[in-house]
């Protein structure tokens, strides 16, 4: 009798167990008013996406009324038309969801030494500003892809994870233009 009723003991033991999983908790899914359902790492995704893309704009802001490369102004326009576009719609999500958009460089706010400095870049012209402007929006470009490497691995909402995806894709575009030649190009 002892034996009958160990093995039912045991399965049932090794059933909990194995439904244990890992410890990470997922993260809370919210509803917006207007249905759009999403979770917190969707809202840091725009949030942070948000303020990346601030001061990548505030970058291309000193490329403006500067002699350059006619490659150069161009990747600036694009460059500006891509973020503006990004900050628009990150904006419409926190505010659909009824988040804080929060303030940015752009705002003269929560500057940081990558962008928050650019005294050194202001004073430079020509092929040396260009150089030197590649090599800071390229570290720029580096913080965008991990941005958008997390939201792939835990956002919720599939628009937000579309925008990480090519969000991702343009990062490596953008990158292999500049390191093939926007920084050692002279007006």
């Amino acid at each position: 009798m002892r034996t009958v009723l160990v093995a039912p003991v045991v399965l049932l033991l090794a059933s909990a167990a194995a439904c244990g999983g890992s410890d990470a908790k997922p993260s809370p899914v919210h509803t917006a008013a207007n249905g759009t359902v999403f979770n917190n790492a969707d809202a840091a995704f725009a949030t942070d996406l948000l303020k990346q893309r601030a001061e990548e704009l505030s970058l291309v802001d000193l490329t403006v009324g500067r002699e350059v490369s006619p490659g150069f102004s161009a990747f600036a326009d694009q460059a500006r038309e891509v973020r503006s576009t990004d900050v628009q719609t990150v904006t419409l999500w926190l505010t659909d969801w009824d988040r804080t958009v929060p303030e940015t460089v752009r705002d003269h706010a929560n500057a940081h030494e990558g962008t928050g400095g650019h005294h050194d870049l202001e004073k430079l012209t020509g092929s040396a500003f260009e150089e030197a402007w590649v090599k800071a929006f390229l570290e720029e470009l580096e913080d965008t892809d991990a941005i958008a490497e997390r939201e792939q691995t835990a956002g919720k909402f599939s628009e937000a994870i579309d925008l990480a995806e090519s969000t991702e894709a343009s990062v490596d575009d953008e990158s292999d233009q500049l390191e093939d030649g926007f920084g050692s190009a002279t007006p």
